[in-house]
């Protein structure tokens, strides 16, 4: 099993770790309900009661506050987001927190969704208009291609950018 060194972020003023073990990243729970105020021990009964989540979390050994090594209630980050999300609880900031989640997948859905539909359009249209200026190829049909090939070279990297900016609002959605 490959390990690297266990990491740190700060969140609420509380300290959150996560290690990279076979190339993913493992959070520990407790550190997050510490940050969000919300009953750890309530929380943990929930997640060993959850389908999905009791299957992903693992015990795993990470440097703790008092820098010893303890065995960590831990998620791997691809599902960390979704079990914050369904946290229970009346702390302060919770509602708040909830409210961007909300928000945050409308829109990362509908954004997506819209946006790179427009963008395919752009795409799929530019696609044929090369095709059609290639069946009468002449100089100036030359330069259309030219002309065409370019704008898809945009609109595929506009694609590229959203995707980027769309996997980057989700990583902050942890780190904000």
């Amino acid at each position: 099993m490959n390990k690297k060194a266990t990491k740190f972020l700060e969140f609420n003023g509380k300290t959150l770790m996560f290690l990279s073990v076979d190339g993913q990243y493992w959070i520990a729970l407790k550190p997050i309900c510490e940050a969000l105020g919300v009953n750890w021990k309530y929380q943990h009964g929930k997640l060993l009661k959850d389908k999905i989540l009791s299957q992903l979390s693992r015990n795993i050994g990470m440097v703790a506050q008092d820098k010893k090594v303890r065995k960590m209630t831990s998620l791997p980050e691809n599902s960390i987001y979704g079990w914050i999300f369904k946290l229970e609880s009346v702390a302060e900031g919770m509602e708040e927190y909830q409210w961007e989640c909300y928000n945050a997948l409308y829109n990362h859905f509908h954004g997506t969704i819209t946006g790179r539909k427009e963008l395919l359009k752009q795409k799929a249209m530019a696609q044929v208009e090369i095709g059609e200026v290639m069946n009468t190829l002449t100089t100036d049909n030359a330069l259309k291609i030219d002309k065409a090939k370019r704008k898809l070279n945009q609109v595929t990297a506009q694609l590229r950018a959203l995707d980027g900016e769309t996997l980057e609002e989700e990583r902050n959605l942890f780190t904000s």
